[in-house]
């Protein structure tokens, strides 16, 4: 599926699609997330395109150091859902507005209301 979505989304061809699919799942092997420290440069660049056409996300979590310090830890992995639909030619649903996307672009105004005269 990963060869497919790839080839549709990116446009190459399945011997391009198929080299980079493997490629891929080299890094993830039966993991569903990998370390992005695991990467090298020309992979990551690759991965992060990958994001940009929605095959692959990231994800990150933050550990405390001895020394005090905050640490940054980030993720990648296989956008699962988004491989099917694409794989498919299933439209990929977004997701569904948050309350404040809803409001009225005139409630965030600082004027304030004035009440008829």
């Amino acid at each position: 599926m990963l060869m497919r979505a790839i080839s549709k989304k990116v446009g190459v061809d399945d011997a391009m699609a198929g080299l980079i699919s493997l490629r891929v799942l080299n890094y993830f092997g039966f993991e569903d997330s990998i370390i992005d420290n695991a990467l090298d440069q020309d992979d990551r660049r690759l991965f992060y395109f990958l994001q940009d056409v929605a095959i692959l996300k990231t994800d990150w979590e933050e550990a405390i150091l001895p020394s005090g310090r905050t640490w940054r830890i980030f993720y990648w992995s296989l956008n699962s859902e988004n491989i099917t639909s694409i794989a498919m030619d299933v439209p990929i649903v977004k997701a569904q507005q948050g309350l404040y996307e809803t409001l009225p672009a005139d409630i965030w105004s600082r004027e304030p209301l004035t009440q008829g005269a």
